[in-house]
């Protein structure tokens, strides 16, 4: 049985969470309001898949859905407000975006249901008991961005056969990426790499991270999957073209900016999958009795203009499997 015909066929079972007796006496008549909530700008393309596909679900913004997108001016810790408020504002449903969001809303509420997307290690950060029997307020999409460390790293020295030392660039404000960045050293490890890691959260530390790495003659560039890292797409691009560095990332909106190759999830389609979640649950169901889901697909993609640009000649057997080869 596949994972997403379980998750809808035990949420058929699932016990009434609270908000779900409103909900069933008619969504025509309320609205629901929906908050999102992400620890950069979200971009607008996820937005836009969640809107599409609450909008099949039959929430239409206007009619019975309100949306209210929230982030903080700098972190959570920085701008606490940006949650309690949203916490305050009588929602029924809360969508986080990556693992220091869910931490916020974690300490903030314990009653409001959380939809979580592209957390890493959620049982790790304790905001699941297991991802088959969540247990509490949270449920949602999870990413299992440290299991990729080796594929990416495999896939660079295939690209790139006479390379030695590789770059990590890393944002510890995120919890998750202390496993990222754990795993990706271990995979340099094994392939006999040596590494060497940078910190980076504001385009100015990306600019100061490639320019450290290019003075210590890196081959290449893995930037580990975190928010700010699709938040400052085009301003890593330009960094790693000036600095003549190949990139390799786990998400593919920072290869239609400019980076080389990524190999992970979509983010988009993970927000398609938080409506979902959001959808059961204001049909009745409870976060506690929603399995957590993984990514079943990831996308190879290249950016064969960048290879051009960095002089690199893209091995046929990599392009012939890529899922996606930009020109």
């Amino acid at each position: 049985m596949r994972r997403r015909d379980f998750i809808k066929g035990i949420a058929g079972f699932a016990t009434t969470w609270p908000l779900g007796a409103r909900a069933q006496q008619g969504d025509a008549a309320r609205q629901v309001r929906i908050g999102i909530v992400a620890p950069v700008p979200p971009p607008p393309d996820i937005l836009k898949a969640f809107r599409v596909a609450m909008r099949d679900h039959g929430y239409v913004e206007g009619q019975n859905l309100v949306i209210d997108v929230r982030w903080p001016q700098g972190t959570f810790d920085q701008d606490p407000r940006v949650v309690t408020d949203l916490v305050k504002s009588n929602v029924d449903v809360i969508v986080a975006w990556a693992t220091p969001t869910v931490i916020a809303i974690h300490r903030a509420t314990s009653t409001i249901p959380i939809v979580m997307a592209s957390v890493g290690d959620p049982v790790g950060s304790g905001f699941v008991a297991s991802l088959a029997r969540p247990g509490g307020n949270i449920t949602g999409v999870s990413a299992i961005t440290s299991d990729l460390s080796a594929k990416l790293l495999g896939l660079f020295t295939q690209m790139l056969p006479g390379m030695k030392r590789v770059g990590l660039v890393s944002n510890s404000y995120n919890p998750n990426i202390a496993l990222q960045l754990r795993a990706s050293e271990d995979a340099a490890r094994k392939l006999g790499l040596e590494s060497h890691v940078v910190e980076a959260r504001t385009a100015e530390d990306f600019g100061r991270g490639f320019a450290n790495l290019k003075a210590v003659n890196v081959d290449g560039v893995v930037v580990l999957a975190d928010p700010a890292v699709v938040e400052h797409k085009r301003e890593i691009a330009e960094f790693a073209l000036a600095a003549k560095l190949p990139t390799a990332f786990q998400r593919r909106e920072n290869v239609e900016a400019g980076g080389l190759f990524s190999y992970g999830s979509n983010i988009a389609n993970e927000f398609k999958d938080a409506a979902y979640y959001v959808d059961r649950i204001l049909k009745g169901a409870r976060p506690a009795d929603l399995p957590v889901e993984q990514p079943t697909q990831f996308d190879f993609v290249i950016n064969i203009k960048t290879a051009k640009v960095l002089g690199l000649e893209i091995p046929h057997n990599l392009l012939v499997v890529a899922d996606e080869v930009i020109e």
